[in-house]
């Protein structure tokens, strides 16, 4: 599985551009919403981790 992009949506993890609106547990009917700054880190350290792996 690949992890999303860094500053995909806070609730699903998709690009702002291809966003639109989505349905997604537990944000339900939701638009795109900048991830936390946490998220943002997390996402780009498993981003590293998968590019490590053979």
């Amino acid at each position: 599985m690949t992890a999303p992009t860094p500053m995909g949506c806070r609730w699903c993890g998709i690009d702002q551009r291809e966003h639109a609106q989505q349905w997604k547990p537990p944000a339900s009917w939701h638009t795109w919403t900048q991830p936390t700054q946490e998220q943002i880190k997390d996402r780009m350290r498993a981003r590293r981790a998968e590019r490590k792996r053979p």
